[in-house]
């Protein structure tokens, strides 16, 4: 199959979904006894279609030739040890790390200082059985409120995904690792987010009500730098539906 149509059908060329399969094979080629044990490559492929089409399981499993059943089981373990194995989600934490993403952030709009954009997305899931209303978001459907950081290459530096989608911006930073962190030590370096979070030593946000050309300058600035985070997203849903 030709790279054009791995693509179309699976958000990904030849050589990355290789690696997905490098990344993982060892959670998801389980000694068995079955001389029927699907494939490493095909758990992959029918977990990268459903992620990418968002199709029902039926139809993963015409497409692949396995059952519901198989399905389920194939995105179940992959996506288990994507997560498992997956390791470039990292946040800069070094002196070093820290300045080359100052250096790209501050080409965006010269805002000095800068180590990520922080924001929220939501993100449709099925019901839930347990505690249903929490998940219905503002907009009135099922979701998890997903946050990310995200470097000036778009690249997630960091992610909390297990928050129900009624649950706003900044109570899950407030409640994340990640600002914990922030608030227990002295970190050289700031976030920048939108008005639904709060102002604080370590989180920029947009100046409300600006009323000098210094302060319609800073909010400017502000969004287009900030705006990489919701690029990536952007980027994110277009490929993954």
């Amino acid at each position: 199959m030709a790279d054009v149509e791995l693509i179309e059908r699976y958000r990904m060329p030849r050589i990355k979904i290789l690696e997905v399969v490098d990344l993982v094979r060892k959670d998801i080629e389980s000694p068995t006894y079955r001389s029927h044990a699907i494939p490493a490559i095909l758990q992959v492929l029918v977990s990268l279609r459903y992620y990418a089409k968002g199709d029902f399981y039926s139809e993963v499993g015409d497409l692949h030739g396995i059952s519901k059943a198989s399905v389920s089981r194939c995105i179940t373990r992959v996506s288990k040890a994507i997560v498992s194995e997956m390791d470039n989600i990292k946040f800069p934490s070094t002196e070093a790390e820290m300045n080359v993403v100052k250096r790209g952030f501050y080409r965006i709009a010269k805002v000095p200082n800068v180590i990520g954009a922080v924001d929220g997305t939501l993100i449709p899931i099925i019901a839930p059985k347990e505690n249903e209303p929490a998940y219905v978001c503002r907009k009135g459907y099922h979701s998890l409120n997903i946050q990310a950081v995200v470097d000036h290459e778009m690249r997630f530096t960091n992610l909390v995904a297990k928050f129900p989608g009624s649950v706003h911006d900044s109570y899950i930073f407030s409640n994340s690792e990640l600002g914990y962190f922030f608030e227990e030590n002295n970190v050289d370096g700031w976030l920048l987010g939108d008005s639904g979070y709060g102002l604080k030593k370590y989180l920029l946000t947009p100046k409300l009500n600006p009323n000098t050309l210094a302060e319609e300058k800073y909010n400017k600035a502000h969004s287009k730098t900030r705006t990489i985070v919701e690029q990536a997203f952007g980027v994110c849903k277009s490929r993954y539906r």
